[in-house]
């Protein structure tokens, strides 16, 4: 079942008055939950933004070690540049802190 299923199933079981009370108060606690699960979760933000912190250094930790090689003519490949960029990008995403709508 989706998320959004669940609550469109239990949303209206909140408001009916044959529920006892401690019942609707644990549903409407589900409801709410369900709806807002990324603003009580940190663990979710941290992970992202560890893989993609790793991502970035590997990047440029592989584009060093290519650039010192003795061989001049390994280029380092253009799919690592676009890997890296976005990566910088998407950590510059997440760590920005949001407009306010004033």
């Amino acid at each position: 079942m989706k998320q959004g299923e669940f609550v469109r199933l239990l949303s209206p079981l909140t408001g009916r008055n044959d529920l006892p009370d401690d019942v609707r108060n644990i549903l409407s606690q589900a409801v709410s939950e369900a709806t807002n699960p990324l603003e009580d979760d940190v663990w979710i933000y941290r992970t992202v933004v560890f893989v993609l912190g790793i991502t970035v250094i590997a990047t440029v930790l592989g584009g060093i070690f290519l650039a010192t090689k003795a061989d001049a003519n390994i280029k380092l490949p253009d799919a690592i540049v676009a890997i890296g960029s976005a990566a910088v990008g998407a950590l510059a995403g997440l760590l920005a802190p949001s407009p306010t709508g004033r």
